[in-house]
């Protein structure tokens, strides 16, 4: 029975979508209204971009900083190519959900003291 459970809750996981940057990056996005057209050419950047910072994540042989260092390189060079494809209003919106969120704590809810 234990196995089981085991099983069934290891399957739920699995199923369950991702949190991971790419989905921090697309709820941004989502909330831009972005067109079909402009979908069709960020996803594959934002995929890209996710597919990094995971590899980073994973890399257990660098320090916090250098994490923190080789992300802040992948996300500015993420920004100079979805940034032509936003509207200025677009892009405008994108920097404030990011201030918004930075302001809230990673995850996007507010820190405990």
């Amino acid at each position: 029975m234990k196995i089981l459970a085991a099983l069934i809750l290891a399957a739920a996981l699995f199923a369950a979508p991702q949190s991971g940057p790419r989905s921090q990056i697309q709820n941004m996005v989502d909330k831009l209204d972005v067109t079909p057209d402009q979908k069709a050419k960020l996803d594959p950047i934002l995929d890209i971009d996710a597919k990094q910072v995971r590899a980073l994540r994973a890399d257990s042989t660098l320090s916090d900083e250098d994490r923190q260092k080789k992300t802040g390189a992948i996300r500015a060079e993420t920004d100079t190519k979805i940034k032509p494809i936003l509207t200025a209003e677009q892009w405008t919106k994108l920097q404030e959900l990011r201030a918004e969120r930075k302001a809230q704590g990673k995850g996007g809810a507010k820190k405990k003291k």
